[in-house]
């Protein structure tokens, strides 16, 4: 039987993993965020081997988060350019550099550091409410159902939940 892709899960969690989720890669839209643009400067930079690498690039094309513009034309090559969508994503990352470096870096710190370039500081990624600026925590939210929510594969429990205004509605 085969899977149900997360595509089809009425999450929005779910639909990115099926966009973004897969190994490499976060790691290519990173990449793409600092500057590089060119296949095999992505493979070089990456170790990544060229056959992975052009179906994560075709994936992510397909999903409208890179464009592909020709730099050469003999033989063809394309440069990968991150669309409006694909630059969407860049709190995503920042707020999953954010975490890793907490969590996961080490007794030497982060591998690297964000800086604002109005202020010049270093800095990382916070979520905040879009009304108000607060920061946002697992403990002052609650989920509600949305217009497009309903039960279904990937949502069968929480659907429940969210209909009854979460856990703690």
């Amino acid at each position: 039987m085969p899977k149900a892709a997360f595509s089809d899960i009425v999450c929005s969690i779910a639909r990115t993993v099926d966009a973004i989720g897969e190994r490499w890669t976060p790691l290519i839209l990173r990449d793409l965020f600092i500057g590089l643009t060119r296949f095999e400067d992505l493979r070089r930079d990456l170790g990544i081997a060229s056959n992975v690498l052009a179906a994560r690039l075709d994936a992510l094309h397909g999903h409208g988060i890179v464009e592909k513009r020709p730099y050469q034309s003999n033989p063809i090559r394309y440069e990968y350019l991150l669309t409006e969508r694909g630059r969407d994503l860049y709190p995503v990352l920042t707020v999953l550099i954010t975490w890793g470096d907490k969590w996961l870096a080490g007794t030497e710190g982060p591998p690297a550091v964000v800086v604002h370039r109005e202020c010049g500081r270093p800095t990382s990624g916070v979520v905040v409410c879009r009304e108000c600026g607060e920061p946002l925590t697992a403990g002052n939210v609650r989920w509600l159902s949305g217009p497009g929510g309903r039960r279904g594969p990937g949502t069968m429990l929480i659907g429940g939940l969210l209909e009854a205004g979460g856990p703690t509605g």
